[in-house]
């Protein structure tokens, strides 16, 4: 595991069901449409129609080779797989998957950058879209069409998560919370990416400061830092946990962004409270704030997002004022000692983590020791 990754803990095997419930639950419908998009009037298109948000998106970035190299299959008409895209109002798509493609050919029809890196068409090198056009070889370029797919608004949120969990594309399989991202947006989505971007929460997850940096570090380019946040407000109802925690996951962003909603003031709540545990676990572990101890003799061990949960759920509510020094290496001490004298602790952060039994002891349990520190 490089030190940039974390344990985010394992999914539980679900209660069995018959083939028959299954059934009823799957019966949420998905709408697809196959269309051809022309590359002549895309620019257009992603001005009034298509959003190319990148909040939404996974966020490792295309290098200008990698954009010069699409732009050159485009030109030899090579075949490219479908963008996917959602319809998020009539008329108006955000882009589920393909949002580097689309990328690549707009900017480069926009003149923003010259061709490089090219082995088959290498006398391309070094023009733009303006130098194609003085050659009159804008034409190899504005006959074509990318190929989409749409999902209409009429589908399943739940379906269109299962349906893109299956996506691979260029080889890299997108993560659940860039699925989330797409499917699920809304205020709390918005949120997540501005908590995630709290100064002490990426300290506590070694997530850089400096943007060229952050692109280098995992937890940041899979998005495993907004999921971070979303499992902090997920596992508030811990106990109407059931099925998949992945599907409980997206059951929660979901509630939440309609929560929003219906009451303009849970945001500002949501991230007084997220900012507050964020600093109260600073404040007790410093650095090392959801690290699990290393086996005796080994190296430092992994920073965990199962032990994160219990931690944030423990300290959350707890008055900043509390936590002096003294308080703070006692409470410390006392969840340090959760590990080498509780097996079930250690093994609710261990193997399983992600089931409703295992969250539940090691959010109660930490909880229990806060409680008992802050009262003696």
């Amino acid at each position: 595991m490089n030190n940039d990754q974390i344990d985010m803990g394992e999914e539980s095997e679900p209660s069995p069901i018959s083939l028959e419930d299954k059934y009823r639950q799957q019966m949420r419908q998905i709408y697809p449409q196959k269309i051809e998009l022309p590359i002549s009037t895309l620019p257009d298109m992603i001005e009034r129609q298509i959003d190319l948000s990148p909040d939404f998106q996974r966020r490792n970035i295309w290098t200008r080779n990698k954009q010069s190299r699409f732009v050159e299959s485009i030109i030899m008409n090579v075949p490219i797989p479908p963008v996917f895209l959602g319809e998020d109002d009539y008329g108006k798509y955000v882009v589920l998957d393909g949002r580097q493609r689309l990328t690549a050919i707009s900017s480069f029809l926009e003149n923003t950058y010259a061709l490089e890196g090219l082995a088959v068409w290498d006398e391309l090198n070094g023009l733009t879209y303006h130098d194609l056009k003085k050659k009159g070889l804008d034409k190899t370029i504005l006959r074509r069409f990318i190929p989409a797919v749409l999902i209409l608004k009429e589908s399943s949120p739940e379906v269109k998560y299962d349906v893109f969990d299956r996506l691979n594309t260029g080889g890299m399989e997108a993560e659940p919370m860039e699925i989330r991202n797409a499917i699920y947006r809304g205020q709390f989505c918005t949120l997540l990416h501005k908590l995630s971007a709290n100064a002490t929460f990426r300290k506590l997850w070694d997530i850089p400061e400096d943007p060229d940096e952050r692109q280098k570090n995992s937890t940041y380019s899979r998005m495993e830092d907004l999921e971070l946040v979303l499992r902090f407000f997920a596992l508030e109802k811990y106990q109407a946990m059931k099925g998949r925690f992945r599907d409980y996951l997206s059951t929660q962003m979901d509630e939440r962004n309609r929560a929003y909603k219906q009451n303009a003031n849970l945001a500002a709540l949501d991230q007084r409270r997220f900012e507050q545990a964020v600093e109260n676990a600073f404040k007790v572990f410093g650095l090392d704030a959801f690290r699990k101890p290393g086996e005796p003799g080994a190296k430092r061990g992994v920073k965990s997002a199962p032990l994160a949960d219990a931690v944030m759920f423990a300290l959350a509510d707890v008055d900043p004022a509390q936590l002096t020094p003294p308080v703070a290496l006692k409470l410390a001490s006392a969840l340090q000692g959760l590990f080498s004298g509780d097996p079930e602790f250690k093994k609710a952060i261990g193997t399983g983590t992600n089931g409703k039994g295992a969250t539940q002891y090691r959010l109660e349990k930490t909880r229990e020791v806060v409680r008992a520190c802050l009262a003696t």
